[in-house]
């Protein structure tokens, strides 16, 4: 009786521990400028990119971009990227991250982790995802924010 009930739970102990994750080294507020620069990454889909430059539209930053493989000068605050996508009846994001540098120095860090997992949690909009990057990189949302949009089905 006890292997069945734990056969009957397992699945749902797993799936709990597979839900998308962000963590955030946050920039601190001496380091944000009006002004970004992004550094394109050519082997991270369009959408990212895009989405990208529309936060910095909806947020009052100008931001320009620069070539992949670029060195941006090194005062302005500059975005880095990559991510992946996965595959499980259709595409989602399952890793992403943006550093942010200045003075050749990092000075902040966003990371994405959708595990590949029965948890369907991993679908989600992928604009909304990277939005919700931008604004834990900023300070302008906490991480459990983020998590309960992904709990509640938003992003």
């Amino acid at each position: 009786m006890l292997k069945k009930s734990l056969l009957l739970v397992l699945p749902f102990l797993l799936t709990a521990c597979a839900t998308p994750k962000y963590t955030v080294s946050p920039i601190q507020a001496a380091n944000q400028d009006s002004s970004i620069t992004i550094v394109k990454d050519d082997a991270t889909r369009p959408v990212f990119l895009d989405s990208m430059q529309s936060w910095c539209l909806d947020s009052n930053h100008q931001c320009k971009t620069v070539a992949d493989g670029s060195q941006p000068n090194p005062e302005e605050l500059t975005l880095t990227y990559v991510s992946r996508w996965s595959w499980d009846f259709r595409t989602f994001i399952a890793d992403a991250t943006i550093k942010a540098y200045k003075n050749s120095i990092k000075v902040g860090e966003v990371e994405f982790k959708a595990p590949n997992a029965l948890n369907t949690s991993k679908f989600g909009d992928d604009r909304k995802r990277i939005n919700t990057m931008l604004e834990l990189l900023f300070g302008k949302e906490t991480v459990s924010q983020a998590q309960s949009k992904i709990k509640s089905g938003e992003i």
